[in-house]
């Protein structure tokens, strides 16, 4: 028995219809964070997905992103919350390590350095819990890199935050009989254990993570109301041990800034920031047998007229276990759209399957922008047996910056349309 399922919504154009998703396995375009990251940096890109939601100066993590302190791209608001399930960072530490770390997040239309400042929990956000590894980026990060619009998919990798000078220590509460709570921020690497030892003693004893900040309670003598004050020792998440160079005392008042006087190294080459740039592309495989892309951003269906689309799952081209099938194609057609623009230019041609199996007929296959097709789209031929077709993109979309998908529309003498192995080619001239 032929089972079919409906995939596509008829409606009006929009390029977040979500009509067209599949329960599915995930699949990937290829890029994966590594899963024993390498001690310092990787040059290693992963996927990344992202939403956007309003920041605000003191998240999560405890330190004003504001602070005169930190690099001038975290003043101007480039920083995201990391999901629950990723929050000890890319060095898999404990939960909080993520705090501060930088990454370099690319989309079609911009790179940017970003650090994290907030965390995305799993209570009340479904996409933060799992499943694909996620951000939710600040509004401005979004206006950055992709216009301010749902963001969909980037491509990511971890780097050494570019800052400047030493670590820092935000005071977020502290009492009179020695009890810290602490934020440390503008380190180069995550901040893996903090320890500290009285000045007037050479015994080091760890603070506790509390959330992502770090705490005392246990000690009522070294940075209490006339204790002596102390000095702390941080080992970064690649192993660096520093000691830091200035002495915290009770004289520093809760809600201000502590410089440490001291900074992790600097990585070499110190030009690493400017090489190997990720560069984003866009799921190349728009169906095979399933809707191609990540879980919440694949590529999308959208149909008009009285045309119907559901999936097959005999019949298929090479036997796949599923295909597309379009009844009544002439009455109207089908967007097939990808959640972002990409330039024209990432991929040079488009293959698809298809067979007419009520007899022969004429079908056009358009790549589009965001609001209308083409000016030089392919018609084909359309058969009762399974052909190949190609749609050269160059040809097609002369003097066109940017595309976003194709339709499928304008058929004649076809009452059924079947379609298989949607799969976009590189260019291979660039």
């Amino acid at each position: 028995m032929v089972v079919i399922f409906p995939v596509c919504l008829v409606a009006t154009f929009s390029a977040v219809q979500t009509g067209c998703d599949s329960d599915a396995s995930t699949q990937s375009n290829g890029i994966t964070i590594p899963d024993v990251p390498t001690a310092g940096v990787t040059d290693g890109c992963g996927s990344v997905r992202m939403t956007q939601y309003t920041s605000s100066d003191s998240r999560w993590c405890g330190f004003d992103r504001t602070s005169a302190i930190l690099p001038s791209f975290v003043r101007e608001g480039m920083t995201v919350a990391i999901a629950e399930p990723w929050n000890g960072g890319s060095y898999e530490g404990e939960p909080g390590e993520a705090c501060g770390e930088c990454w370099e997040l690319s989309t079609s239309f911009a790179t940017q350095i970003v650090m994290v400042h907030d965390l995305c929990p799993i209570e009340g956000n479904p996409v933060c819990a799992g499943g694909h590894f996620h951000f939710d980026v600040s509004n401005e990060v979004a206006n950055r890199i992709d216009g301010g619009g749902w963001l969909g998919e980037g491509a990511v990798r971890r780097v050494p935050c570019p800052v400047e000078g030493n670590i820092y220590a935000y005071m977020t509460a502290r009492n009179e009989w020695g009890y810290l709570q602490i934020a440390f921020f503008n380190h180069r690497f995550p901040m893996r254990t903090v320890a500290y030892r009285a000045v007037d003693s050479t015994q080091w004893r760890p603070m506790t993570r509390c959330l992502a900040r770090w705490c005392l309670d246990d000690d009522t003598h070294t940075f209490a109301a006339g204790g002596p004050g102390g000095i702390f020792q941080f080992t970064s998440a690649t192993g660096e041990q520093v000691e830091a160079t200035e002495t915290l005392t009770y004289d520093v008042a809760e809600r201000t800034d502590f410089n440490t006087g001291v900074q992790f190294a600097p990585v070499s080459p110190p030009e690493f920031q400017e090489e190997g740039v990720c560069r984003f592309v866009p799921p190349s495989a728009i169906y095979t047998d399933e809707w191609g892309g990540i879980d919440g951003v694949r590529w999308d269906c959208n149909g008009w007229g009285d045309l119907d689309l559901v999936e097959l799952t005999e019949g298929c081209a090479d036997d796949s276990k599923s295909c597309i099938r379009l009844s009544k194609p002439d009455s109207g057609g089908v967007h097939i759209t990808y959640r972002h623009l990409f330039p024209a230019e990432t991929f040079g041609s488009l293959s698809l399957d298809m067979k007419s199996p009520g007899g022969s007929g004429t079908v056009e296959v358009s790549p589009r922008n965001a609001d209308e097709r083409c000016s030089a789209p392919p018609t084909f031929t359309v058969g009762e047996e399974w052909q190949q077709f190609t749609v050269d993109i160059a040809s097609s979309c002369k003097g066109e910056k940017w595309i976003q998908g194709f339709t499928i529309s304008r058929s004649v003498g076809i009452s059924e349309l079947l379609i298989d192995n949607m799969v976009l080619h590189t260019n291979t001239t660039q």
